[in-house]
Formats: C-alpha cells, structure tokens, sequence
C-alpha cells in the first residue's frame, strides 16, 4: 500500500460537483484487497456519483454533517457524523451532502469475487548475502 503524506485538499469535480479531496491510501498494484482510503470535503448539496463497474465495495464514514446515499433500486439512507454508510459491489447511485455540506472518508476495497480471482500473495526475500 502507498500512504501519501496529505498537506491540503486537492479541488476535484466529480461529475458536476466541486470537492476537495485527499487520497490518503492507495494500493499499490494487486497486493492489498484495499483499493483507496479518501478524504472529501463537499460543499453543501454537493453529490458524487457511485459507479457500480468501479468494482470495488465501499464504506462510507461521516465526520461532519451529513450524506444520503441513493441506490438505482430507489433506496435512500441517510446518515449523520458518526455514522457509515455501506456500498456493496455492485452498485450504482449517488451520495449527497446534507445542505450544511459533509466531510467524508471512504474506504473502497475489491469486491470478495475479484479477490479469489487474483492469484495468491507470496512475499519477496530480498537476499541479504
């Protein structure tokens, strides 16, 4: 995995949304199941889009304010600061900040069928002789 040392927010547009962003973690080629660890900072009513051939499972934490996360099937679930929101593989929507805006950290790791897929980790011994 490669950390990144985040000295401040990146301004994105996600879709037609402006945010500020900071990936802390990614991973590093195909030796983690986790894909990123994300900061957002959305303005209020911002929404992001959420791809469902992203491949990937998501957890969703609010820090501050408040998100709705909305499915295609129509669900909606909303959730204030402390709270996780969870994005199965597999699924497309949105997640909306609150009118106050919302400050999030998302979790994305590969999906349980794309694991088995890869083939197993083996670490390296670098020779010390």
């Amino acid at each position: 995995m490669i950390v990144n040392r985040a000295v401040a927010d990146v301004a994105v547009t996600a879709g037609d949304t402006q945010a500020g962003w900071q990936c802390l973690i990614r991973r590093g080629m195909l030796h983690s199941e986790c894909e990123s660890v994300e900061y957002w900072r959305l303005r209020p009513d911002a929404v992001l889009p959420v791809h469902a051939e992203h491949g990937v499972e998501e957890a969703i934490l609010v820090l501050d304010g408040a998100a709705v996360l909305r499915v295609d099937d129509g669900t909606a679930l909303r959730a204030g600061r402390g709270a996780v929101l969870l994005v199965p593989h597999g699924t497309a929507g949105t997640v909306q900040a609150a009118s106050s805006g919302a400050r999030l950290v998302t979790v994305r790791v590969l999906a349980a069928s794309v694991c088995r897929a890869l083939p197993p980790r083996v670490p390296e011994l670098v020779d010390q002789t």
